[in-house]
Order: C-alpha cells, then structure tokens, then sequence
C-alpha cells in the first residue's frame, strides 16, 4: 500500500504527464517540456518516497536516480534523465524543436510508465 507522499508524487506525475500531452498539441514547446520535467522528477520523488528518503533539490533527483541506476544495473534511467534535464533547460530557453520535445515526450513517458512498474507505483 502507497503512503500518503508516494500517492501525491504519483497523481503529480500524471498529472504533468497528461498536461504536457496538452500542450504540445497546442505547440506550447516551452510549457509541454516543462511539464515533462515536472512528470520525471515526481515519479523519482514518488519512489524516494517509498524507500523512505526526501528529496528536496534538483540534484537530489539527479543523485537518486543516479542510484537507481546502479542498483537496477539499468544505465538508460540515467539516460532518461538527462532528456528531462534539456526538456526543463529548454523552458528557459525555447530552442528545442518540435520533434526534439516529441521524441523527449515518448522517452519520459515511457521512462514514467517503467517506474510505476518496477517499483509497484501503480
């Protein structure tokens, strides 16, 4: 059973997910990649959560994940995150094109949707 933090972060995570989905059929590139980030470091939050650990700062996720990685012997995590990464740069500086923000998209999506299962966030 999820603990009341694992719930929040995971709703969060869809939620960003779904609103990102939105947004960049309007073409709104700057705000669709930030959602994604936001959808990315929820679903990592989501899993601290649930191995009883906080994480307050963008490089605690990038440290956590890093972590992960290491412990599911599974390198294309940290790969994922360095795409959340240039999608939450490219909220500050609008240069990512369409089909890089699409391509990102898939990459988190699917990243989000390994998470859930592998750490029984569902």
């Amino acid at each position: 059973m999820k603990n009341g933090k694992v719930k929040k972060y995971t709703q969060l995570s869809d939620k960003y997910l779904n609103d990102s989905k939105d947004l960049l059929k309007k073409g709104d590139l700057c705000q669709s990649s930030e959602k994604l980030w936001g959808a990315f470091a929820t679903i990592v939050k989501a899993v601290a959560a649930k191995n009883k650990k906080n994480i307050k700062t963008h490089d605690g996720i990038t440290f956590y994940l890093s972590s992960i990685s290491r412990e599911l012997k599974d390198e294309s995590l940290v790969n994922a995150g360095l795409i959340a990464n240039a999608l939450h740069q490219n909220f500050y500086e609008d240069s990512l094109t369409v089909e890089y923000v699409r391509k990102g998209s898939k990459t988190i999506q699917q990243f989000i949707t390994r998470i859930k299962n592998r750490f029984s966030l569902e």
